[in-house]
C-alpha cells in the first residue's frame, strides 16, 4: 500500500507543478509558439512518468507469471522423474535374442527358455521364482533408482507377479521395466508393447503405469494397455474397476486427464494429440492373454500385424487392398501356425504361400 500512495504523491506533485507553471505562463508575455513548446514539454513529462509507473506494474506482473510457469514446469518434470528414467532404461535394451530375458539391477541377465514363461516375486522381492521349478536371489539395492527389466520377444509371452501381489501378463515384444523395490509411497512400471495386468489395490500406495504416450494412475483394477513402438496409437481398455489416463503429459497446458468406466476403450493418437473413448466388447481386446482371439470385423492387415508379433513370422499380403477384408469369429492360438492360418483363409477365399517362415495371402484363383 505503501507503494501505491507513494505512486499516487508522486502523481499529485506533477499535477500541482503543472498548473502553477500554466499559471505563470499565462501571466507572462510569451509568444502563441513558445506556450506551445513549454506546453508539449510538460505533457511529454507528465506521460513519461506515467510509462514508467507502468512499466514497474508490467515487470512486477511479468516476474510473477514466469514464476508460476517455472514451478509448474519443475513440479511437471519432477513428477516424470521415475517414469523418464525407466524409459531411458528401456531405450538402450536391444531386444536381440530369441529366448526371454530378466535383467536384474545388479547386472546379470537370466534367461527363460520356455514359450510361455512366469515369475513370481517372494520373500521382500530378494527370491524370485522363475516357471514353478527353480528360484534365483536377488540383492536389494539401498537407495537410488534401480531397476529390472523383463524383455519378451517375438513368439514368446510370460507373467509376472510383483511381491505386492499384481499379475501382468505380457504379450510378444514387451518389454517391462520395474524397480528391483517398490517406494513405500507408490508403485511404477514402464511398458513397451502391450500387456494385462491385474492390480493389487492400495489406498495408500497408488499404482501407475508409464508408457512413451501415456501414463496410467490404477485405483485397484484389470486392464490392458497396447503401447507398441511401430503402433500409429496407444490404447487402453478397462475391464474392471477404475483407471485415470493422462496424455500429452510433455506439455505444461496441453496434457489431458480422463477417467474411464469399466467397457470402455480410450485410444491416443500422438500425431494429432486426439483422446478418443468409446464402449466395447473388453473381450475381443484382452483375449490373447489366455490363448485365444475373440474378433469382430479386424481388418486383415490389423490381424496379421498381431499373428506376425505372436508367432514372430512374416505375414503378408500380396494386394494391399486385401487388408482391407475383416475377420468375425474367434480361434485358438494353436502352437502350429499353419491352423491358424488355415482359418483365415478358408473364412475370406485366400490361400497363402509359404517361404520359410514368410506366409504371403493371396486371392484364389477363379477356375473356369
Amino acid at each position: 500500500m505503501k507503494k501505491k500512495n507513494d505512486m499516487g504523491d508522486e502523481e499529485g506533485r506533477i499535477e500541482d507543478g503543472t498548473r502553477r507553471l500554466l499559471k505563470s505562463i499565462q501571466q507572462e508575455s510569451l509568444s502563441p509558439a513558445e506556450k506551445e513548446n513549454i506546453w508539449n514539454r510538460v505533457a511529454e513529462s507528465v506521460s513519461l512518468r506515467k510509462e514508467r509507473s507502468f512499466s514497474r506494474l508490467w515487470l512486477s506482473l511479468a516476474a510473477s507469471v514466469t514464476l508460476l510457469l517455472l514451478t509448474g514446469v519443475g513440479y511437471l518434470v519432477f513428477k516424470k522423474n521415475s517414469g523418464k528414467a525407466m524409459q531411458e532404461a528401456a531405450s538402450k535394451i536391444v531386444p536381440d535374442s530369441e529366448d526371454t530375458r530378466l535383467l536384474l539391477a545388479d547386472d546379470r541377465t537370466i534367461s527363460l527358455q520356455k514359450r510361455n514363461s512366469d515369475l513370481v516375486y517372494q520373500q521382500n522381492g530378494e527370491t524370485i521364482q522363475i516357471d514353478s521349478v527353480s528360484t534365483i536371489d536377488q540383492q536389494i539395492a539401498g537407495t537410488g533408482q534401480h531397476f529390472n527389466t523383463l524383455i519378451v520377444p517375438y513368439g514368446k509371452r510370460s507373467t509376472i507377479t510383483l511381491l505386492d501381489g499384481t499379475k501382468i501378463w505380457l504379450n510378444s515384444g514387451s518389454k517391462l521395466v520395474y524397480p528391483a523395490q517398490f517406494d513405500a509411497d507408490e508403485r511404477e512400471v514402464y511398458l513397451e508393447g502391450q500387456a494385462y495386468f491385474s492390480v493389487s489395490h492400495s489406498e495408500e500406495v497408488p499404482f501407475y503405469v508409464h508408457t512413451k504416450n501415456m501414463k496410467v494412475q490404477v485405483f485397484g483394477t484389470e486392464f490392458d494397455i497396447s503401447a507398441y513402438d511401430d503402433d500409429k496409437q496407444v490404447s487402453a481398455v478397462l475391464a474392471s474397476g477404475s483407471i485415470e489416463l493422462t496424455v500429452n503429459q510433455q506439455s505444461l497446458f496441453k496434457s489431458v486427464k480422463r477417467k474411464i468406466t469399466p467397457g470402455t476403450r480410450a485410444i491416443f493418437t500422438p500425431s494429432s494429440a486426439t483422446l478418443e473413448t468409446g464402449q466395447v466388447n473388453v473381450e475381443e481386446f484382452v483375449s490373447w492373454k489366455d490363448g485365444y482371439l475373440l474378433l469382430k470385423n479386424e481388418r486383415l492387415s490389423e490381424l496379421f500385424k498381431k499373428l506376425s508379433r505372436y508367432y514372430k513370422a512374416d505375414i503378408s499380403l500380396q494386394d494391399n487392398e486385401l487388408g482391407k477384408k475383416t475377420f468375425s469369429g474367434s480361434f485358438t492360438l494353436q502352437e502350429d501356425i499353419h491352423q491358424t492360418l488355415d482359418i483365415i483363409s478358408a473364412s475370406n477365399s485366400l490361400h497363402y504361400q509359404e517361404k520359410e517362415r514368410r506366409y504371403i495371402f493371396e486371392k484364389n484363383a477363379i477356375k473356369p
